[in-house]
């Protein structure tokens, strides 16, 4: 891991963001770049004075915002940290996305508080929710500031089938960089039944697959999946709930939603969040 991504408001919740992702960077000597999306004032006319009031009131932003910045690295936690200053001027959500993309982010560390998003006027709505649809790299979602950043217990919750491999990987890595125990998760419904001994034998295989020795195998019945994964995860005191997406826009996001922005919506607990990649085949691209 290189390159971590962080949107950054000011506010309360995207510090905690920054605090983790600092964490992130001490063990894997990643640099940091901070992302603020400033929403600079256009006034009408052409008149001399307009322009001057324009011009004046920009340089008060900016210069508040560089003031901000300023506040930020001198922070404790960001001390021996390689860190740097991102500012663009367009929407928030696509902002993010396309930087991180054109930039090749290894992982996007946000704040959040759940349905609102962020706090800042700037960031109001669910755009942590609408990145996690979005992007293409591994989204770490943050609500609480941690009093120490250290993951010790992670549920990966799956259906175990191959195409879910490569997403597995990042959580791993995950998991690895901070000596978490990993507990493989199946969330069992009325619409979507399985018996216990053959999701057992799902997640054995999926874990001799991907190199996993220690692990736990957990099945857990709820009306819903994202229910069964916020209930299992406080019963099991859970540090973080790592999950795969299929990242589904349009259409397709209307009729199926999305498990993994709903549980970011509503867990408190940290959540990573990776896209599942299409997989390429001899006659062209399968969308899993």
């Amino acid at each position: 891991m290189k390159k971590i991504l962080v949107p950054i408001d000011f506010s309360s919740f995207s510090m905690h963001a920054a605090e983790v992702a600092a964490a992130i960077a001490r063990k894997t000597d990643a640099r940091i770049y901070f992302l603020h999306v400033i929403d600079l004032p256009v006034y009408g006319g052409d008149t001399p004075f307009q322009d001057r009031q324009s011009m004046a009131e920009n340089l008060f932003i900016l210069k508040h915002v560089k003031n901000q910045f300023k506040a930020l690295f001198e922070q404790p936690f960001l001390q021996g940290v390689n860190a740097a200053e991102v500012l663009q001027f367009d929407g928030i959500y696509d902002t993010i996305t396309e930087h991180a993309a054109q930039n090749e982010m290894d992982l996007i560390v946000m704040g959040t508080h759940g349905s609102s998003g962020f706090v800042n006027d700037l960031f109001v709505g669910t755009n942590t929710e609408k990145v996690v649809r979005l992007a293409d790299m591994p989204v770490l979602a943050i609500k609480h500031k941690m009093n120490l950043v250290a993951f010790e217990n992670i549920v990966f919750a799956s259906n175990f089938f191959a195409e879910n491999d490569q997403a597995f990987a990042q959580v791993k890595f995950i998991a690895d960089l901070f000596g978490a125990k990993l507990h493989l998760l199946k969330v069992v419904t009325r619409n979507d039944f399985e018996t216990t001994d053959k999701s057992y034998l799902m997640m054995d295989e999926f874990a001799e697959k991907n190199g996993l020795s220690v692990y736990t195998k957990n099945v857990y019945n709820a009306n819903t999946a994202e229910e069964g994964i916020l209930a299992f995860a406080n019963r099991s005191r859970a540090d973080m709930i790592a999950l795969a997406t299929h990242g589904r826009t349009g259409l397709a996001h209307l009729i199926n939603g999305s498990l993994a922005e709903d549980v970011v919506n509503h867990a408190a607990l940290p959540i990573l969040s990776i896209k599942i990649k299409k997989q390429e085949t001899k006659t062209g691209v399968i969308f899993p």
